[in-house]
Order: C-alpha cells, then sequence, then structure tokens
C-alpha cells in the first residue's frame, strides 16, 4: 500500500497524466499527513500544480513519474492567474 513517504522525497517532481490521449505534466506540489485517517499506515493527501490552460476534470488518471507508475483520482480544488491545483486523498 502506498504512504506518504512514498511521495515526500518527490516534491518538486513533474509527474505525466494520460489524459484521455493527451499528455499532460502536473507537479507535486505538497504532501500532508491527515491526522485522523484510520488508514494503515495512516492517510495522506497529494496536491498537484498543472497548467492552466489545459484544467483536468475529476477523475483517475494514469500518472508516470521517475520512480512512480500508478492510476489516482484528483479533484480540481483550487486556481490562480497561471495554474491549477489538484487533490487527491488516501485515507
Amino acid at each position: 500500500m502506498i504512504s506518504a513517504s512514498d511521495f515526500e522525497s518527490s516534491v518538486g517532481q513533474t509527474f505525466t497524466v494520460d489524459a484521455g490521449g493527451t499528455q499532460l505534466r502536473l507537479e507535486l506540489h505538497a504532501v500532508r499527513a491527515l491526522s485522523s485517517s484510520a488508514r494503515p499506515g495512516g492517510g495522506f493527501s497529494l496536491q498537484f500544480k498543472g497548467p492552466r490552460n489545459a484544467a483536468l476534470q475529476q477523475a483517475t488518471y494514469r500518472f508516470v513519474g521517475a520512480d512512480f507508475a500508478d492510476d489516482i483520482f484528483i479533484v480540481p480544488v483550487s486556481a490562480d492567474a497561471t495554474a491549477v491545483f489538484y487533490e487527491a486523498v488516501f485515507n
């Protein structure tokens, strides 16, 4: 089972996301522990930062990084003038 520690050293790393034939690059922006989680090993969330001009919908996408490849369910949570931020929660 994946844990927060699997991602902590990857903050700042870019992941390639397959969005229905289009490849987008999302940066792992933050890893946060969820203190109230009953999940074995502890719950956590990942925050990704992506381009503003190519926003993704809430869905499961294939994420591929230097040492990681897996399907992750993400939800868009905020945006600013240059980026869209997404969250994945493992609880």
